[in-house]
């Protein structure tokens, strides 16, 4: 457990729920190798986060102990060992495998372009209109997370024209 990208976690979840979303009921305290850990809960159900546990690890023998003060008969334990990549290496890894061409980019653009001017009614049916659009108001911002793009990268899938 050395290394950064991994993480060991420990969760509670209700036995029901098959998202298995992190749900601690307010009855349950755990220690691992006899050293208590705050329970993050926060307001509402969907605020509750699984407890991570290798600051607290030694090579060879751990112990999590689980005290109940009323049954939680409904809940399930889970110790998963999970890997979090940074961002920088995820972004590495898709710079390596998914790295379209500048020109394969520009093709796909310009197919996406003539769609959108076509759907925005600039064209006519047999596309003899005589007026061409030229140009179009691209934001600089990601779609998805609306913050300034920082390296421009397009997906394989991707059809916006940022």
């Amino acid at each position: 457990l050395y290394r950064s990208d991994l993480e060991l976690q420990f969760k509670c979840y209700h036995h029901e729920d098959r998202q298995m979303n992190t749900n601690w009921p307010a009855s349950v305290q755990v220690s691992v190798n006899a050293t208590p850990l705050t329970i993050e809960r926060g307001d509402n159900k969907t605020s509750h986060k699984p407890l991570h546990l290798k600051h607290v690890c030694q090579p060879g023998r751990n112990t999590i102990q689980i005290t109940v003060t009323a049954c939680c008969c409904s809940h399930l334990f889970v110790l998963q060992l999970v890997h979090r990549p940074s961002v920088r290496s995820v972004l590495q890894g898709l710079l390596k495998k998914r790295l379209l061409p500048a020109e394969h980019c520009i093709t796909k653009i310009k197919r996406n372009f003539s769609s959108v001017a076509a759907s925005s009614g600039n064209a006519t049916l047999n596309g003899e209109d005589g007026v061409e659009q030229t140009a179009i108001k691209v934001s600089l911002k990601c779609p998805i997370t609306f913050r300034r793009i920082q390296l421009p990268a397009r997906g394989h899938d991707c059809k916006h024209v940022q």
